[in-house]
């Protein structure tokens, strides 16, 4: 009986102070979360500005500047480059528009490398300009992150606070990224995106020819097939118009498939460096070109086929790692398999970011060795990647890979 009435008291307690504390809980409690959230955000907010520091050191290093009052006000201008895309009240033509802003964008950072640099090597300043894009993806994260933390200060928002939270790998992910992809734009190193062009180029014997503006094509008999191979003319960071590209080659050649070779996000549980088969384009980025070959394709009533190499989004915009570099001799092989299966001439298109990777077999040998400091730095650290923007993708937020940022056309 005496231990009941000591519950009892203990329970009346209890609710008293329960009482009590759910008006603090409701006044407090936000605030004490916006407290969390801001303390934080202000230790990822060192993160990135490390990261943005670091990408505009590898750039500048490499571009070697004269640093007057007139290149400081260009450079902070440019780095707070804004995109805006054509309106979609009218969609007819909405291709053709998006493509005029995007090579608009691609000529002012042109530009800017050419004027700017202290080389004229054409492989070196397309390195620089993308070396640029991924200083511009890193500082336009940081200024992404202290717009959210200084709008939660101001509001006390706690419902932007979960917004936020959810957020903070990602764009944490998409800056490191960025990071790691101007270290490797800057030294010529291959990034996981090119993966597509080094198995386009290990199909190419002799030196092929330009045939739409930054692509090359060569002919090639393998299988006993006429194979016409199209990838990004390397070994400078570019991307170029593989849409033109395709157009002339159907148009000169009746084609019985396109086959696209690139790299594509893979699901959690899936090993980076697998090969997978599939119909279609197999291409990220902003759409201009993947819609201009399914437009060439169309014409020429072709079948579209792809093959891609597995890897994360982080791992696209970071250089290759041994696993994605390893699986060009599969890619390679399945892509002859595939040629098998048809009688007349097929076009492969290594699709991505050509950096580090020449046009043809013979220059290909170099990349191994350009890609070992990486891998003993991969090596070192160990450590089993998550992808948040892999999440964000299987939620909606991208098609089928990818670069995480687009800063703007960091890769294909």
């Amino acid at each position: 009986m005496q231990d009941g009435g000591i519950l009892t008291q203990l329970y009346m307690v209890a609710s008293i102070v329960g009482f009590l504390i759910f008006p603090l809980m409701v006044v407090f409690g936000p605030r004490l979360l916006v407290w969390r959230a801001d303390r934080r955000l202000q230790s990822v907010m060192v993160n990135l500005d490390e990261y943005r520091s670091t990408a505009e050191d590898e750039f500048l290093e490499k571009l070697q500047p004269d640093r007057t009052q007139r290149f400081e006000e260009k450079y902070g201008a440019l780095k707070d480059f804004k995109l805006s895309p054509p309106t979609g009240i009218d969609p007819a033509g909405l291709v053709g528009k998006f493509e005029n802003v995007l090579d608009a964008s691609d000529s002012k950072f042109e530009r800017f490398v050419k004027r700017n640099a202290s080389t004229e090597d054409e492989d070196e300043l397309a390195d620089m300009q993308m070396a640029f894009r991924g200083v511009l993806g890193t500082h336009q994260v940081f200024k992404m992150l202290r717009h959210y933390r200084q709008l939660i200060n101001k509001t006390q928002n706690f419902q932007l606070v979960s917004i936020v939270q959810f957020m903070v790998p990602i764009y944490t992910e998409i800056a490191e990224a960025q990071k790691d992809a101007t270290r490797a734009f800057a030294d010529g190193a291959p990034i996981g995106d090119a993966i597509g062009p080094l198995v386009a180029a290990q199909l190419i014997e002799d030196d092929p020819e330009e045939v739409a503006e930054n692509i090359v094509h060569s002919e090639e008999e393998i299988m006993d097939t006429e194979v016409h191979v199209i990838k990004s003319n390397g070994p400078g960071a570019r991307l170029g118009k593989y849409g033109d590209a395709i157009d002339k080659v159907a148009d000169e050649n009746d084609l019985e498939a396109v086959i696209t070779v690139d790299a594509a996000a893979k699901l959690e549980g899936e090993d980076t460096g697998a090969i997978s088969e599939g119909a279609g384009v197999m291409m990220g980025g902003p759409g201009v070109e993947k819609s201009k070959i399914e437009d060439a394709a169309e014409r020429h009533d072709v079948p579209l086929e792809g093959i891609i190499v597995k890897q994360s989004p982080s791992e696209a915009s970071k250089p290759m790692k041994k696993e994605i570099y390893n699986s060009w001799e599969s890619a390679v092989d399945r892509v002859q398999r595939n040629l098998d299966e048809f009688d007349g001439p097929v076009a492969v298109i290594g699709v991505g970011n050509t950096c580090g990777v020449g046009n043809k077999r013979e220059d290909t040998s170099s990349v191994k060795s350009k890609l070992q400091p990486y891998w003993e730095e991969y090596e070192e650290e160990e450590e089993e990647e998550v992808s948040y923007v892999g999440l964000m993708a299987t939620m909606g937020g991208e098609e089928n890979r990818s670069n995480p940022s687009e800063a703007p056309r960091t890769t294909s």
